[in-house]
């Protein structure tokens, strides 16, 4: 009788650990399907165009309340940075050394995080090595902390 008891018993938790990783299994894959683009077909409706932006070279500069007006046609992230941070410096110098890089129509505007404390308030800055994404009026669009390098910058703006 116990022995029939623990081969159901192996059976049941089998069965469950094979549901466990086929549901698992599904939302992977999900999840990879959902981010593979597709080529439109000759029959979808078509999509309205979005207008055409001129491309400018990426750009990496002090803060300027005038550069907020490239977030007309592209990107603008202000970076909260000290001078006594580590990882600030170590951002400071792969932004200068990366201008290359930078995508098109993206700027990061350097702010002092010790000598802007309006800035810090109106954008509830916590800590130094924060970024906040700008629209061209200067309102917040996003705001995170502890990127490490342009590429997760550039991954975390909207």
């Amino acid at each position: 009788m116990k022995r029939i008891l623990v081969i159901g018993g192996i059976f049941v938790i089998a069965i469950l650990i094979g549901v466990g990783a086929y549901i698992g299994w599904k939302k992977i894959h999900n999840k990879s399907v959902s981010n593979v683009a597709v080529a439109p077909s000759a029959e979808a409706a078509p999509v309205e165009q979005k207008k055409e932006v001129a491309k400018r070279v990426g750009e990496y500069s002090p803060y300027d309340v005038a550069k907020l007006a490239q977030a007309t046609d592209g990107k603008v992230v202000l970076f909260f940075c000290a001078k006594w941070s580590k990882t600030c410096k170590m951002l400071d110098a792969d932004f200068k050394a990366n201008t290359a890089k930078f995508p098109n129509n993206f700027t990061i505007l350097y702010v002092d995080y010790d000598r802007n404390a309006a800035l810090k308030k109106k954008y509830q800055v916590p800590f130094e090595n924060t970024f906040v994404q700008v629209d061209v009026g200067g309102e917040m669009l996003n705001k995170w902390s502890g990127s490490e390098d342009l590429a997760e910058v550039v991954a975390l703006t909207k």
